[in-house]
């Protein structure tokens, strides 16, 4: 409605215009308000210059102290919103308890549908036999998997004893006795899957840092976990699954550690597997 056309008495309008204003607002109106009134009656010479200089002083003592009043309430909010942002950083970044958990040696990963598979690890007994169907699956699918582990003619399984406390002659027989489970496997999966798939397989002269099962690497949906190796294993390892649309970064990271891996191994002498 218009406010010329608003039958409402003048006394309520100005009372819902008052309501309708915040004190910040309120207190600038009166304040230029009293600064007009002041300079008319100077102007004017209505009244002794003494009053008016003293109306002068009052009208810009108040707004000096308002000035200071906003500074002291830009600093409160100021630090409302550091606390508000330092609080959102804090519940972004979370609890590492809730990133990390108990590996499973051969826990199911979900290889279906995979067309680059990329195993890395020590021995790789129970992954490769927990898995092997599905191996075996997606080989004859056409996919391409890579397994690197460590070389059972180098140093590396005496290396590996050693970290796992195995520190008594012959200690190293024990991952070499282990590893050969493994090479049969891969045979077998080679002589399965001939002429489909493509299986290659890196052994290394050295104990990796940590193990990984790499599903899709190279593609957006791409997934990598990581079991991270204990000194002197106690029974309970840590794993953490990373996703390339989610993790960028690390993601980024140990699929590089991955190549250079890969290019510190050399290829085996079996003709069965490439």
């Amino acid at each position: 409605m218009n406010r010329v056309d608003d039958p409402r008495p003048a006394g309520s309008r100005a009372a819902g215009l008052l309501r309708r204003l915040t004190g910040r607002e309120l207190e600038a109106y009166l304040l230029s308000g009293t600064a007009l009134v002041v300079g008319a009656l100077g102007l004017l010479n209505v009244t002794s210059p003494d009053v008016v200089s003293a109306a002068t002083l009052a009208v810009l003592g108040v707004i000096t102290f308002d000035l200071l009043t906003g500074r002291r309430r830009l600093h409160a909010i100021e630090n409302s919103l550091r606390t508000v942002v330092d609080s959102l950083r804090t519940e972004g970044v979370g609890s590492v308890d809730r990133l990390l958990n108990a590996a499973v040696p051969g826990a199911a990963v979900g290889l279906a549908g995979a067309r680059d598979i990329r195993l890395v690890g020590v021995t790789l007994s129970r992954t490769i036999r927990s898995h092997l169907d599905e191996l075996r699956q997606q080989l004859v699918a056409g996919a391409t998997v890579r397994v690197a582990l460590i070389d059972p003619a180098g140093p590396a399984p005496e290396e590996a004893a050693r970290r796992n406390g195995l520190n008594a002659v012959g200690g190293g027989e024990v991952f070499e006795h282990r590893i050969q489970p493994t090479i049969d496997l891969l045979d077998y999966l080679a002589a399965q899957t001939a002429g489909t798939g493509r299986l290659e397989v890196r052994l290394l002269t050295f104990v990796p840092a940590f193990g990984m099962v790499m599903v899709d690497p190279e593609e957006p949906v791409g997934r990598i976990s990581i079991d991270i190796y204990s000194h002197r294993p106690d029974g309970r390892e840590a794993m953490v699954t990373l996703r390339a649309d989610r993790d960028p970064v690390w993601y980024r990271h140990f699929a590089r550690e991955f190549d250079r891996i890969w290019a510190e191994g050399r290829g085996r002498d079996d003709r069965s597997l490439t």
